[in-house]
């Protein structure tokens, strides 16, 4: 009896142990689980964290970006509200042309046109009266025989020449206009620099 007492204190003794060994097992295991589990939470909470900081870059790269572009167009856009403004009041101004600039003008536009025996002007009606037939022919002298025209350009400045049905457009809206991108960069270059 006593050796099935022994048997038996040592087949418990030995399920003691083998228990002891699951727990101690099982215990290690959960630790290992919760270290592998605040190790990848730490490693999402990193991923996060570049995630949003990228994100965030990417955001602020783009707003400064658009602001930046803005700007540009802001400016772009002041600028050619200048040009136009100043090309207007360039306009203002040859609208406004005294009498001895547009005869100093007339003249030199007549001067172009020396080879030929007969040219016709028409007039714009804001520079109408500005000279005459008379002025027009001691002006030409016999070199030219030049005609003022009794017709006159509505709304206009400056003058036309026609010389048998071609017309020669002098009239200021125009000048400016055709030298636009020659004077732009000289003005710029004056305004902006």
């Amino acid at each position: 009896m006593a050796d099935l007492k022994l048997l038996t204190e040592k087949v418990i003794e030995k399920e003691k142990v083998a228990i002891r060994q699951r727990v101690e097992e099982a215990r290690k295991n959960a630790e290992d689980e919760v270290q592998a589990a605040r190790a990848k939470a730490e490693q999402d909470k990193i991923a996060r964290k570049q995630t949003i900081d990228e994100n965030a870059q990417q955001n602020y790269t783009i707003r400064n970006n658009t602001l930046e572009i803005q700007k540009r167009n802001d400016v772009l856009s002041a600028k050619q509200a200048i040009l136009s403004r100043v090309l207007e009041d360039a306009k203002v101004e040859l609208d406004q042309i005294n009498e001895a600039a547009f005869k100093q003008f007339t003249k030199d536009v007549i001067s172009q046109f020396q080879s030929e025996s007969k040219v016709t002007i028409v007039l714009g009606s804001k520079t109408v009266g500005l000279i005459d037939q008379a002025w027009l022919e001691s002006a030409t002298g016999s070199s030219i025989e030049a005609t003022l025209s009794n017709e006159t350009v509505q709304n206009e400045a400056g003058l036309l020449v026609q010389i048998e049905g071609i017309e020669y457009n002098f009239l200021f809206d125009a000048l400016i206009e055709d030298a636009r991108s020659e004077i732009v960069p000289i003005i710029t270059k004056e305004l902006f620099v």
